[in-house]
């Protein structure tokens, strides 16, 4: 049996190449599998579960298909695109909602799972930005808005995030390796796994001695790339999208 690890599909009608790209890789990833992790930043933008398009309710019917039909466990754990996706929808996928740090056994290894954006500190304008966005009572009046007129700000927060992020340099998108380490030994884990960053790569490294990984899943766009572990390990794998689908 195996457990699979999949993040920043970054799913929208622009790129339906990406789409079907996830459902050939569920398709073909049925047998014994676990469960499927899905680390944030499933969809490019998220306004609320009351929005409903064509695509969100194909994936929403796919994800329960693949999770019921075939007895695998479906997680999900908020992006920064997606942080606003609800219960409604994770019950309407399938999925289960997990905190934005989660511990789990990995056929006897422990590992914290996460999306990642946590780990970016040298991104020190977001971090501030997500205090605010992340702010509960902020959340409740932004759902009391009309939909339409919170799809535009959802629209301008985005255009707005990709512009900065070309002008970021990959230190400041990349991890802060005194988080990881910081997180991993408080909640004793010896690996993780997370997204966000989309510099996909494991990572070995030491803690006082010890051994320790981190796997960075990587997005998609012209390749996806996901992680998998069973009982004898866990492994990074890169695979071509096909750009014609």
């Amino acid at each position: 049996m195996s457990t699979l690890f999949i993040a920043d599909l970054h799913l929208s009608e622009n790129h339906r190449q990406i789409t079907q790209a996830l459902y050939s890789f569920l398709d073909n990833r049925t047998k014994n599998v676990d469960a499927l992790y899905i680390l944030g930043d499933l969809f490019e933008v998220w306004i609320g579960d009351d929005e409903h398009t064509a695509l969100m309710d194909k994936v929403a019917n796919k994800l329960k298909t693949y999770s019921i039909e075939n007895n695998i466990k479906t997680y999900f754990i908020h992006g920064n695109r997606d942080f606003m996706l609800g219960k409604r929808y994770a019950k309407q996928s399938g999925m289960q909602l997990l905190d934005e740090h989660y511990k789990i056994d990995l056929y006897g290894e422990k590992v914290l799972i996460l999306h990642g954006d946590t780990l970016c500190l040298a991104d020190k304008n977001y971090q501030k930005m997500r205090k605010v966005i992340h702010n509960p009572a902020l959340q409740f009046v932004f759902n009391l808005l009309p939909l339409h007129f919170r799809k535009k700000i959802g629209w301008k927060i985005r255009t707005a995030s990709q512009s900065k992020k070309e002008y970021k340099s990959n230190n400041i998108m990349g991890v802060t390796q005194s988080e990881v380490e910081r997180l991993l030994v408080k909640h004793k884990c010896s690996t993780m796994i997370h997204g966000h960053t989309h510099q996909v790569a494991k990572h070995e490294f030491e803690i006082a001695g010890q051994p320790y990984k981190r796997f960075d899943v990587g997005d998609w766009f012209t390749n996806f790339s996901y992680v998998e572990a069973d009982e004898n390990g866990i492994e990074l794998y890169i695979e071509p999208i096909d750009t014609k689908a």
